[in-house]
């Protein structure tokens, strides 16, 4: 369920809140090959001119502007909410909170954040900061992903990762280059992420929420941003297209 009534944003004391610091993760590889497509098919798309996007940061009374001095990044609109907090636009920690803004868990995904290897002279563009997160049927979604060429981290980059939040350790983490939109959506079975760069492939990817494996992916004329989930009608806004996706059995 969408979170609703946006109002104001007001400062709440953070420091008390417990989080747990995940270890360091693995950085696995990028799939070797993914399933043409049998779930997604594009049955709308429409051109617009690339653009900056105007979105704006709602904002929740009684959710912290800051935690552990990094400032609020992101409201992930669901219930339960999840805040995600970082510095220059890269969140690192992902607090949650319920309707009356009441601390539920929080996590520290700081040893995610550096892949293994980085290319000399571009370590300031390889923060795999957390881009999106989604709880759903307790477990946690995190995307992890930096926003420069994938050669940059040797291709260890862009990834989601499932975490039990009974045990707050990790059920499974997805291969490389499957996630660097600003959103991925859940389907029942299915999480279905983004991603694309300038020169590199744009694809749509079916991952399975149980392992996390590929399980096919679309070719998109452009780099996905946005995904919203209209029953089975997924709404792609990519760099410079507007796609009318439909799901079948996901």
């Amino acid at each position: 369920m969408r979170w609703a009534g946006l109002v104001a944003l007001v400062a709440v004391g953070a420091s008390g809140f417990a989080v747990t610091k995940l270890p360091r993760p693995g950085f696995p590889a990028p799939a070797a090959s993914a399933p043409a497509p049998t779930h997604m098919r594009i049955t709308s798309s429409m051109y617009h001119a690339p653009s900056p996007s105007n979105a704006t940061r709602p904002q929740l009374r009684g959710i912290p502007k800051s935690f552990r001095g990094a400032p609020l990044q992101k409201l992930v609109l669901y219930s339960p909410l999840l805040a995600l907090y970082g510095t220059d636009a890269s969140a690192r920690y992902v607090l949650s909170f319920d309707e009356q803004a009441r601390f539920r868990y929080g996590f520290d995904f700081s040893r995610y954040v550096w892949p293994p290897r980085i290319r000399r002279g571009e370590r300031e563009f390889v923060y795999e900061g957390i881009e999106w997160a989604r709880e759903v049927d307790d477990v946690l979604y995190v995307e992890n992903a930096h926003t420069t060429y994938a050669r940059s981290s040797y291709r260890r980059n862009a990834y989601i990762t499932a975490i039990d939040l009974h045990t707050k350790k990790t059920l499974w983490r997805s291969a490389a280059l499957v996630a660097n939109a600003h959103t991925f959506v859940a389907t029942p079975r299915y999480l279905v992420t983004g991603y694309g760069f300038t020169k590199e492939p744009d694809y749509l990817y079916l991952l399975d929420r149980s392992n996390g494996h590929v399980v096919e992916r679309l070719k998109v004329p452009s780099a996905p941003a946005e995904l919203t989930l209209l029953g089975i009608s997924l709404h792609v806004r990519t760099y410079d297209h507007d796609l009318v996706v439909q799901l079948k059995g996901t």
